[in-house]
Parts: structure tokens; C-alpha cells; sequence
């Protein structure tokens, strides 16, 4: 499923960044935003006319258009698991 598909307050873990013919700088930004595979996080809110949606990313806030969005594979992770990891913590 694609990050831009999630509702706000789901978890979910980034499965691949980008298709095979995007541009090796926009694959760079990811990157250096901390969208790397395998990454979880929580998606908090998507803006009032579907434009952007905020994630919480390790530890940041972070903001991103719906088009940056869309590139990104995510598996979402249901609450039954992210109650079971956090109260192993």
C-alpha cells in the first residue's frame, strides 16, 4: 500500500522508497529525511485538502506533499503488534 493511503493515527513500516526510473536526487531526499526501508512510524495528520500529511519519523516531525507520498510503499502495522512491541519496552 502507498504512505498516502493510510489514515491518520496508523502505524506502519516503509517497505521500498521510490520507483526504478525516479530521479536519483528526489531518491536522495528521501533518504536524507529518513525515509529508509524498514523504517516505522506513525502517520499524525493529513492537511484539510489532501496536500500534505505529517508523519512522526524517528523521533521528528516531519511534512511531505501527497505526491512524495505516493512513491513510498508502506505495510501497515495493526495495533494488536504496536501494543505488543511497546509493552516489551
Amino acid at each position: 500500500m502507498k504512505l498516502s493511503d493510510l489514515n491518520p493515527g496508523e502505524h506502519a513500516t516503509i517497505a521500498a522508497v521510490g520507483q526504478l526510473d525516479l530521479p536519483a536526487v528526489v531518491k536522495r531526499k528521501l533518504l536524507s529525511m529518513g525515509i529508509t526501508p524498514n523504517t516505522r512510524f506513525q502517520l499524525l495528520r493529513k492537511a484539510p485538502l489532501g496536500s500534505g500529511l505529517e508523519l512522526d519519523i524517528r523521533g521528528s516531525r516531519l511534512c511531505m506533499r501527497c505526491d512524495l507520498a505516493d512513491i513510498i510503499e508502506v505495510v501497515k502495522i495493526e495495533a494488536v503488534k504496536i501494543e505488543a512491541v511497546e509493552s516489551n519496552v
